[in-house]
């Protein structure tokens, strides 16, 4: 097995920091070299991390631990679904065809927790194993959609969560009143935290605040579909799950910890056929379960076999957006080691 670790994103909720996110340290150790360690004694021997931001010092930084790494750098940071074909471009180059570990170089993963993911995606020959952990103790990581069954349909992001959500209330209260253009942009804001990424996930409605101070039902109609509030997903068999973001929210029990073991025609066959029409705007690889789970062969049974490895406590896979998460996690492993 090889690892592609995506470590180009920017990282900008830590605010400005001397170094890149991957690089900030846990115990004394930069965790993207604490996340190598763990990938290499669980016996992933080799290591593709794809670079962006402040590239020479994530690159300075695992050479001096691990000077067989094999680096992708991502031009254009267009998500993690483009991070991820950056990397797998490089084991294409090298006719690789055996199985790849993804993960985010922010992640903190325990040990054994990894090994035991490794254990289920060879002993249940699955497809795609990612690790999944309880909604409430990971509050930003996607959720997990199931069908009744319990068997995996989708990830959905919370973002995505959040626009629906705002799409659904703001058509049931333009029924009896006009929206206030500051109101809305408040609830905006709230849900996507910056006007750029409010922008990009409602550009129709942001625009038309620009020129209206009230916004009624046949102007937001202009900007969205009213199945835009709900989310369908295509069971076995046939028929459709519809849900709204209420909904989706209330069945999630799992929510997704971005560590996925694949094989490699798996993940090129989801990389070939990521989308952006999301509240991002980017290509998330968290798709990659849905489409998996959705692909049939020509007779019509599923062509890929999707788990799920749920860790058995919070601790087993730690990531931080936030310099106060990252203190929790330090805080932690002071904790760990007293």
């Amino acid at each position: 097995m090889i690892s592609i670790i995506l470590a180009a994103g920017k990282g900008t909720r830590m605010g400005a920091t001397d170094r890149p996110k991957v690089c900030l340290d846990v115990a004394g150790v930069p965790v993207i070299l604490r996340a190598l360690e763990t990938f290499t004694r669980c016996g992933v021997a080799h290591h593709v991390i794809v670079v962006g931001d402040r590239a020479e010092q994530v690159a300075a930084t695992v050479c001096g631990r691990f000077p067989q790494a094999i680096f992708a750098f991502e031009h254009e940071l267009r998500g993690t679904g483009c991070a991820a074909r950056c990397g797998a471009s490089v084991l294409d180059a090298f006719g690789y065809a055996g199985d790849v570990l993804v993960a985010v170089g922010d992640k903190v993963i325990e040990e054994q927790a990894l090994r035991e993911q490794l254990d289920l995606f060879g002993t249940s020959a699955a497809d795609l194993c990612f690790m999944v952990g309880a909604r409430d103790d990971s509050p930003e990581a996607g959720r997990i959609v199931e069908n009744n069954a319990g068997r995996i349909l989708a990830n959905v992001e919370v973002g995505d969560i959040a626009r629906a959500r705002l799409i659904g209330r703001w058509f049931e209260q333009s029924r009896s009143q006009p929206l206030e253009r500051d109101a809305l942009r408040a609830e905006m804001l709230e849900a996507f935290l910056t006007e750029r990424k409010a922008c990009r996930a409602m550009p129709n409605l942001w625009r038309l605040l620009d020129e209206r101070a009230t916004i009624g039902a046949a102007d937001l109609a202009s900007c969205f579909s009213p199945d835009e509030a709900f989310f369908q997903f295509d069971l076995d068999g046939g028929g459709v799950l519809r849900l709204s973001a209420d909904e989706l929210e209330r069945r999630a029990r799992w929510v997704n910890l971005s560590v996925y073991c694949f094989r490699m025609e798996a993940l090129r066959y989801a990389l070939e056929r990521l989308a952006t029409a999301n509240a991002q705007g980017e290509e998330y690889l968290t798709d990659a379960i849905g489409l998996l789970h959705a692909a049939c062969t020509a007779d019509g049974r599923p062509r890929f076999r999707v788990v799920p490895y749920p860790i058995k406590k919070a601790t087993d896979a730690l990531a931080f957006n936030t310099p106060d998460e990252l203190e929790a996690i330090r805080d932690y492993y002071r904790r760990k080691t007293a």
